[in-house]
């Protein structure tokens, strides 16, 4: 029996070896490009005012420009939307694109924002230690619910203002994961400026969504930016929704973490060599 689990011990060992050694060496930085954009139609509550949507925006309201305080007129606007630049294997985030919320006063009746696609093309190239070819385009979808609340209470939700509206980004598409060279990278998203953070239940409902939602809540009369990085690690960044001081630090320090785990396993390694 014994002779038996050492022959499937030395097998086993056997095919890790002759795994790694498919697997080409670690990419350490690539250039990427990310265009963002709203996609498909938006959806609309019924009512009167005007409604607007292209690739960039979506506003809704009176006719009036909606980067103007007291226009009638709110919106959601994607700048920077066509990013690019180098990021590298466990090395700081890439910052990518601004989603701006303009909350004006819209008067009551208004047609307003329900749902919204947003739409992320992700394209990577390997540039260190050697180029290689283009990874992608990647399409990754990220489902937005909004809620323009009415300015009175009771709000029914936690509101600094009677009452805040509320803007939610679904989570499902923060990680995603690649093979290249027989090696897996993983890319995550987070929001940079502490802006987009885990809202109350009774927050998410009010905007149509499940609890446990990550979003951002706006008076009126202010313009809310929520700007959005990404990283590229070679292990899995596990971004949850914990309370909201930690949200925007959650990436940055579980990718910390990998980055400790990765120098003493190479001051391991040294060790052992000298």
């Amino acid at each position: 029996m014994k002779k038996k689990l050492w022959k499937l011990g030395a097998l086993l060992g056997a095919c890790c070896v002759a795994v790694s050694a498919h697997a080409g060496p670690l990419v350490t930085q690539w250039s990427f490009t990310l265009d963002a954009n709203w996609s498909g139609a938006p959806v609309f509550t019924g009512g009167g005012g005007t409604t607007f949507s292209d690739a960039a925006e979506i506003s809704w309201g009176a006719a009036g420009d909606m980067h103007t305080v007291g226009s009638g007129r709110s919106g959601l606007e994607i700048t920077n939307a066509n990013s690019a630049g180098l990021v590298n294997t466990n090395g700081l985030a890439a910052t990518t694109n601004t989603i701006t919320h303009y909350n004006n006063v819209v008067a009551g009746g208004s047609s307003t924002l329900s749902t919204a696609m947003l739409l992320s093309t992700l394209s990577l190239t390997p540039t260190l230690p050697a180029p290689g070819p283009v990874i992608g385009p990647t399409a990754i979808n990220f489902a937005i619910n909004f809620s323009e609340t009415s300015n009175g209470a009771p709000c029914g939700f936690p509101s600094t203002s009677e009452c805040d509206d509320i803007f939610i980004i679904g989570t499902g598409s923060l990680n995603n994961q690649f093979d290249y060279d027989g090696n897996t990278y993983f890319v995550s998203f987070f929001e940079s400026t502490n802006n987009l953070k885990a809202l109350p239940a009774a927050t998410c409902a009010a905007a149509g969504a499940a609890p446990n939602c990550l979003g951002l809540q706006t008076q009126e009369g202010q313009f809310t930016p929520a700007i959005f990085k990404f990283t590229i690690t070679s292990e899995r960044v596990v971004i949850e929704v914990p309370e909201p001081p930690v949200l925007a630090l959650f990436a940055l320090g579980a990718l910390g973490l990998a980055l400790a785990r990765r120098q003493r396993a190479g001051g391991s390694d040294q060790a052992r060599a000298g």
